[in-house]
């Protein structure tokens, strides 16, 4: 089964991509950080920060951000994946590759075969699911 959907929570929630995608700018400690590169987004009026699931053949992928969604489909389309410790490097702080995303996925979900197919949902689905933020924007804008 495919389908992707939005839900609206108070506060900003990491995902389990957002300490590797959002990088803090500003100079302090991710946890502390204020301002991030891509930015997070922000919440839609009226309805809250955003919270994006694509669900693919058995699995849920949840995001905090388009940015997230976008990071998991390009890295899910190589043949090859990064190793965890290659995609940690990228990254200081001391997060070990334990802690990566890539590590944290079930094994059922990291076979080029179904790689393949949920790299190309994730993609549709991110159009959709931007789609749809911006009719929930221009609603609240419109309110």
């Amino acid at each position: 089964m495919k389908r992707a959907w939005i839900e609206y929570r108070e506060a900003w929630q990491d995902s389990p991509m957002s300490y590797w995608v959002h990088v803090e700018a500003d100079g302090k400690p991710y946890y502390e950080a204020e301002s991030f590169d891509p930015p997070r987004p922000g919440p839609v009026p009226g309805r809250g920060y955003p919270r994006l699931f694509v669900e693919c053949d058995g699995f849920t992928f949840e995001f905090s951000s388009l940015a997230e969604l976008e990071e998991c489909a390009r890295v899910l389309a190589r043949k090859a994946l990064p190793s965890t410790s290659r995609a940690c490097a990228v990254r200081s702080g001391g997060a070990g590759p334990n802690r990566h995303w890539l590590s944290r996925l079930p094994s059922h979900v990291k076979p080029w075969r179904y790689r393949q197919t949920a790299a190309r949902y994730l993609a549709e689905a991110g159009e959709a699911l931007e789609r749809q933020l911006s009719r929930d924007r221009s609603r609240a804008r419109s309110s």
